[in-house]
């Protein structure tokens, strides 16, 4: 798959004429074809709902200087839409940090004002990336907690494709033969355990990005992790949300505050 052959709808809301014109010229910049619709004002969630009824969007930006009350429509809108596209607030930032001020409200990015040309383009490029479908592998040697990792991420609002395996050796014999984006991947298991399946994928598989768990309390392990190669860390038990913010940070995202019930052990 190429990035030409890919197309993406962006919507942005707000009322500054040349903070939306300065979004399309950073959409034409995209490595992707990104069609571009706009709304000015939301104090409701009707239009934004009529729009999703009408086209397909995949992320919004959404001005911060709406008032809270239409910020939240369009972020509950958002959820609602068969779609699930990105929200990105577009807000006024630290000068030195340019950490963007979001109000207590659940985005899925942030953009700084005064907003930069480069950083908008770079940041609709990360939106579309991680609009693509991936496929991710889960590898644990307990059957429960593969089953439950893997409903919550065909669950998630991006792309995923899941399947799972019991065991180092059968996992890294199945990465030979299908591409695969993502692996979480168990630090223990019998056999070949999550460390040196690691070693092998960062060695001959760069592209996987490994997320991997431990139940174990040990901030040794994480560091051990993270020097093999792994991207993240997750501690059992953990939740849905734990996961949507791995997946963010992996997308190169905000990680996101949603919350949720089912707990892995």
């Amino acid at each position: 798959m190429t990035d030409e052959l890919v197309s993406f709808t962006m919507l942005v809301v707000s009322d500054v004429s040349a903070e939306r014109d300065l979004l399309r010229r950073a959409a034409l910049n995209s490595s992707f074809h990104v069609e571009v619709t706009e709304i000015e004002k939301c104090v409701d969630d009707q239009p934004i709902r009529a729009l999703f009824l009408r086209e397909s969007v995949d992320f919004i930006f959404l001005d911060s200087r709406m008032p809270k009350a239409g910020r939240q429509a369009v972020i509950n809108a958002a959820a609602d839409a068969k779609d699930n596209p990105l929200v990105v607030l577009v807000g006024p930032a630290d000068i030195k940090t340019r950490e963007v001020i979001t109000d207590g409200l659940d985005f899925d990015g942030v953009l700084a004002k005064p907003i930069d040309l480069a950083e908008a383009t770079r940041l609709i490029d990360i939106c579309a990336r991680a609009r693509l479908p991936k496929r991710v592998m889960v590898v644990d040697d307990a059957g429960t907690v593969r089953s439950v990792i893997r409903k919550i991420l065909q669950a998630s609002r991006f792309r995923l494709e899941a399947v799972d395996m019991g065991d180092g050796v059968a996992a890294l014999d199945r990465v030979q033969k299908e591409h695969f984006d993502v692996m979480f991947l168990d630090c223990n298991m019998p056999g070949l355990d999550g460390f040196l399946v690691c070693y092998q994928l960062r060695r001959d598989h760069p592209n996987v990005q490994v997320v991997m768990m431990t139940g174990s309390k040990d901030r040794s392990l994480e560091d051990r992790a993270r020097a093999t190669g792994a991207k993240d860390f997750l501690y059992k038990p953990f939740y849905a949300r734990d996961i949507d913010a791995v997946l963010h940070r992996l997308f190169g995202l905000a990680p996101s505050q949603k919350t949720a019930a089912a707990g892995v052990r």
